[in-house]
């Protein structure tokens, strides 16, 4: 994680957000009072960050493959569980957002790319049960804590796939067919960023959203998502700081790149050592 480019990258998107009181677009309000700015806890909430507890205490340890750009704060090959826990779990605060988008979208078809330990996937799963999740993870160890996790939960609409993004993404594509939700959090770098996002564009649809995580952990990463943001496949894009959403569809009047700030979410916790 490059600091100095979080801290530069949080102070421009600061400055520069507005709330959406300032929207003009009456679609991406309507996201935005249904996603953002609802504060309510849902019933999935409490046993889903009951087993992140579970995993922030496991000191068991793990032979990792990493296939990415390597962890956040370590680059060991051998780790244990809450290691991981603590250094490659998405927050709370970002998984209940994810599970908001997914009950709202209600999307028939949910691409994943970085499984990790199975939380934000078991929030994407919960938001709409009867969705088709396809999650793929990079190490088998880290894969076999996850599915241990969706099989606590009974989530049996998850299909895990473990090996390299690359290897995997051409052969699960033309089966899925049609992709009304990708959440893209693995391999933090320029071009496999730009690579996936090219590989899934055809698999997308006017109704698509795509979430990119971790769109200013380094300049790599902040220069993929201002050369998605100009792709003339996308039709409006949010920057949540930490969140990229990217929206495909082609009725809206003008091209827009809007900057959201919010009340219920803290995008600033996740770069603050704890």
């Amino acid at each position: 994680m490059d600091l100095l480019n979080n801290i530069k990258a949080f102070l421009q998107y600061y400055l520069g957000a507005k709330t959406y009181y300032n929207l003009h677009s009456p679609r991406i309000y309507e996201f935005i009072t249904n996603t953002l700015e609802d504060d309510r806890s849902y019933y999935a909430f409490d046993k889903i960050e009951e087993i992140r507890t579970h995993l922030l205490q496991d000191n068991t340890s793990l032979q990792i493959l990493d296939l990415g750009a390597g962890s956040k704060t370590s680059k060991e090959k051998t780790r244990t569980i809450k290691e991981i826990a603590s250094s490659a779990l998405s927050p709370s605060y970002q998984c209940k957002l994810l599970f908001r988008i997914v009950q709202y979208l209600k999307p028939r078809h949910i691409l994943e790319l970085g499984t990790s330990l199975g939380i934000s996937t078991m929030y994407l799963a919960e938001g709409n049960t009867k969705a088709k999740l396809t999650s793929i993870e990079g190490s088998q160890a880290i894969a076999d804590i996850a599915l241990r996790n969706f099989s606590y939960l009974k989530q049996t609409q998850i299909k895990l796939k473990v090996g390299n993004f690359d290897e995997i993404l051409p052969n699960i594509l033309p089966q899925i067919e049609n992709l009304d939700l990708v959440y893209i959090d693995g391999n933090h770098q320029y071009e496999p960023t730009i690579k996936y996002f090219e590989m899934i564009l055809p698999y997308l649809n006017e109704n698509s959203l795509v979430i990119f995580d971790d769109i200013y952990w380094s300049k790599e990463m902040s220069q993929a998502w201002q050369e998605i943001k100009a792709s003339n496949s996308v039709s409006q894009t949010i920057d949540l700081y930490f969140f990229g959403l990217v929206m495909f569809k082609q009725d809206f009047k003008e091209k827009q790149d809007h900057k959201i700030t919010y009340s219920t979410l803290k995008p600033w916790q996740k770069y603050i050592p704890s």
